[in-house]
């Protein structure tokens, strides 16, 4: 039922109630008229903000997806190399690489469109038959010693986009993407990782089982 026609019905439904609501049926001091309002509203509140949600997801998706991969994406490693030696650190620029955090750590933010990524190359060995990057002692190796991206899609306001990514892009971890936005890289950190405001993700594998 399209919402405008859910606001009628429900606004019907609270018309009757309050016209049946007797002052002796009154609970906490007011009428039972009065309390299914305030129930309906909030049914209709969130329903209205349901909607709002749907619609929000599919304007940011549309808004911040490439239809293709920009050309001369550099590595996480890649990146860092050149914030270190540009003005102020920072520069404009694509990364490729896979959304992935250090052993044990989840790499998407609850709720946000926010996530880390590291260099995970894809070489002979990774791609052997059988092979478990979760079992190999070298693969834990070279993750652990992976340049590492915090990634972050923020609005016209600078503020991070409140739907998480998984949601908004249908990622899982291990992805394999391609972003576009504005880095920035602190040298003084306590470990290196190049910080970068998104306005762009091309998604070349999906990542998942």
């Amino acid at each position: 039922m399209p919402l405008a026609m859910e606001r009628q019905a429900m606004q019907r439904m609270v018309t009757q109630m309050q016209t049946e609501a007797r002052p002796e049926r009154a609970c906490g001091g007011r009428g039972w008229g009065m309390v299914a309002t305030m129930v309906i509203a909030g049914v209709l509140s969130a329903a209205e903000a349901e909607a709002k949600d749907a619609l929000t997801v599919d304007q940011a998706r549309a808004a911040y997806t490439l239809a293709e991969s920009p050309a001369a994406a550099l590595t996480v490693g890649e990146a860092q190399e050149l914030l270190e030696k540009a003005p102020k650190n920072r520069a404009s620029l694509t990364m490729v690489g896979r959304i992935a955090a250090r052993e044990g750590e989840d790499p998407f933010l609850e709720g946000k469109a926010s996530f880390v990524m590291m260099d995970l190359p894809d070489d002979d060995h990774s791609s052997k038959k059988g092979h478990n990057a979760d079992d190999c002692p070298f693969c834990k190796r070279r993750k652990a010693k992976a340049a590492l991206a915090a990634v972050q899609f923020v609005d016209q306001d600078g503020s991070v986009v409140s739907i998480d990514a998984r949601k908004l892009f249908g990622l899982r971890e291990g992805a394999k993407v391609v972003i576009r936005g504005q880095a920035y890289f602190n040298p003084k950190l306590p470990f290196p990782i190049v910080q970068l405001n998104a306005d762009g993700i091309h998604t070349i594998e999906p990542g998942g089982k």
